[in-house]
Parts: C-alpha cells; sequence; structure tokens
C-alpha cells in the first residue's frame, strides 16, 4: 500500500510540473547529492564535497554587495570578475553534474545550506525555489479567490516612491501606500488578503532573533512576528528589499525569515532578494515583472522574462540580475 501511494504521489507530481524538472538537493557527511525528477524518470546525482559550494556561494554575494557600492574602477572590475566566476563555478558545481537542457524549467528544494544562492542567475530558463516538493505542488493548485493589488513603498529609498508609481498605472485601481501614510497599520491592513503585494522598502535580517527580522515602513518596522501573528499571506508578494529572501538556519535544517513565514501562512508564490539591491536600478525591472504577470505568467516565469530585459553591463543592475529569486509555484 505505502510502495503504491509513494508511485501515486511522483505520478501526481510529474502531472504538476508540466514538463518542469524537480532538483531537491540534500547532504550527508558533508558531501552533496541531487534528486532529479523529470518527465520520464528520477535519479539521484553525487555531487561532491559541500564545501567548496558554500565558500563560492559565500564568495558571490560578497562580490555583488561589492557592486552596489562605489569605489575605484580596478575594484569594481575585479568584483564583477569574481562574480562571473562565481556564478559559473556554482553551475558547474551544482547544475552542470545533472545533465539537464537549457530551457527546461527548473523547480529547486535547496538544501538548508544553499539557501542563498542566487538560482536565477545559474540556469538560463525559469527556475522557482521551495521548501519542499509537496509544498510547491500545492501551491501549483492553490487559486485565488478575490483580493487586491497592494503597492506599498518605504522610507529613506530614492527609488521606491518612483517605483510604486510606475506601478501604479498598471493595474486597475491598485491599493498604493507611500510615506508618510506606509504605515506598519495601514500597510499590515492591506496586506491581509490581497491577491498581489509589493513592497518596495528596506529589509532588515536579525540573525540573533529572525521573527525581529524586518521591512522598513514609514512608522516603524514590520516584522516577521507581526505577519505571523496577523496571519498576513498575501496570495503573491514581490519583497524589494534588501536581504529580502535571507534566513536564519537553525538545528533540523529549520529556516527562519520572510519567505519562510510567509510560505507557512499560505502565500503561494514570492519573490525576494538575498542581497541588497540597488534600489533605482531596479524600477525598470519591476515594471518588467509587473507587466509580465499581467500577462498571465507565474513569477518565476515573470522574473525570467523581465530578466532578460536588464542590460548585464552596467554593474548595479547586474546585481538585480542576480539577487531577487522566485519562491513557489504561483
Amino acid at each position: 500500500m505505502g510502495k503504491h501511494r509513494a508511485t501515486g504521489e511522483v505520478r501526481e507530481l510529474r502531472r504538476r510540473l508540466e514538463g518542469q524538472v524537480l532538483v531537491e538537493y540534500g547532504s550527508l557527511d558533508g558531501r552533496l547529492l541531487a534528486a532529479v525528477l523529470d518527465a520520464r524518470r528520477t535519479r539521484l546525482v553525487q555531487l561532491g564535497p559541500l564545501k567548496p559550494v558554500q565558500d563560492e556561494a559565500n564568495a558571490l554575494l560578497f562580490s555583488l554587495r561589492r557592486l552596489t557600492r562605489p569605489g575605484p574602477p580596478a575594484a569594481i572590475e575585479a568584483a564583477r570578475a569574481s562574480a562571473d566566476f562565481g556564478l559559473r563555478r556554482l553551475t558547474e558545481l551544482l547544475l552542470r553534474p545533472l545533465e539537464l537542457p537549457d530551457d527546461l524549467p527548473l523547480v529547486i528544494v535547496p538544501a538548508a545550506a544553499l539557501q542563498r544562492v542566487p538560482w536565477s542567475g545559474l540556469h538560463p530558463a525559469p527556475v522557482s525555489i521551495a521548501p519542499s516538493a509537496s509544498f510547491w505542488a500545492r501551491t501549483r493548485q492553490r487559486q485565488v479567490i478575490g483580493g487586491d493589488v497592494v503597492l506599498i513603498a518605504g522610507p529613506d529609498l530614492a527609488g521606491a516612491a518612483a517605483e510604486v508609481e510606475t506601478l501604479r498605472g498598471l493595474h486597475d485601481r491598485p491599493t498604493v501606500l507611500v510615506p508618510p501614510t506606509s504605515t506598519v497599520s495601514a500597510a499590515a491592513k492591506a496586506l491581509d488578503g490581497a491577491a498581489l503585494a509589493h513592497l518596495a522598502c528596506h529589509g532588515r535580517l536579525r540573525s540573533d532573533n529572525p521573527t525581529f527580522s524586518s521591512l522598513l515602513l514609514s512608522d516603524g518596522s514590520l516584522t516577521v512576528q507581526e505577519l505571523d501573528l496577523r496571519g498576513i499571506a498575501p496570495h503573491r508578494m514581490i519583497l524589494a528589499a534588501c536581504d529580502s529572501a535571507a534566513g536564519v538556519s537553525y538545528a533540523g535544517d529549520e529556516l527562519l525569515g520572510f519567505v519562510s513565514a510567509l510560505i507557512a501562512r499560505g502565500t503561494a508564490g514570492l519573490i525576494a532578494s538575498a542581497v541588497m539591491v540597488p534600489d533605482l536600478e531596479a524600477v525598470s525591472l519591476m515594471r518588467s515583472l509587473h507587466e509580465f504577470l499581467r500577462r498571465g505568467a507565474t513569477l518565476a516565469e515573470a522574473l525570467h522574462a523581465a530578466r532578460a530585459t536588464i542590460d548585464r553591463d552596467d554593474r548595479r543592475a547586474f546585481v538585480n540580475w542576480c539577487a531577487f529569486t522566485a519562491f513557489g509555484a504561483a
């Protein structure tokens, strides 16, 4: 009975993937492995030691942060070269051994140690991240019932209000909050039950107590704890905020942060960034993203299409090309 149930679950998962490939990473005794589920078969691929992958991911994130800051041309050029090398090396370590076609969309379930890998920059087709295969399958079938489009800008970001105003014209009567009206209480009320929410604001990760990680609004911070207590979970959410995809790993590989809190509460799809992102350069990316969403794309499809419009020769735009990741199937 158990075997037949497992076989049925795999068959149903394949049906929902609709040609996408599921890759679930794990680690055992310091070594990485990947379970690959495609349209025809399931296979296990041994990838090698975990530590070189972690070291490369950390170096890449450092280079991306360096590219957001001013500096002499030689230092900027070195950081860009390091970032390009990091993307190639992580692709070689994590994806190349799987021998997957470049045009196949991927659903990736990363091991906890790989949560901050900028997966979108490693594969030429759409990529979505999920905490588990079963979660992804649930979000694939979850339908939004009603709900508004909510656009919120936080303070102290030169591009945030411009970003929200640019997006306003793409939607029919959205709820728009910009400083000084984008308060914690107003934002929480607007977000509750939203079909699509977009927040352009500073994000702050509290590694010592991740439930107090927060999004900075006009009169204070909207914390992970507040989201959890209020049961706030928009159907789809775009967190155009620094470090919004970052989490803190605890015993048992539990990851706490914005994404995990929203997913736990029922959000079916998110876009977030694991590093600091240049806000002014994000405006055109976010406009393109919303345009593709209006055409019926999933978040992963829309992000992939929007990233294709970026001029990667611009170092700050390149950071945005790397940094944003789609979560879930919505």
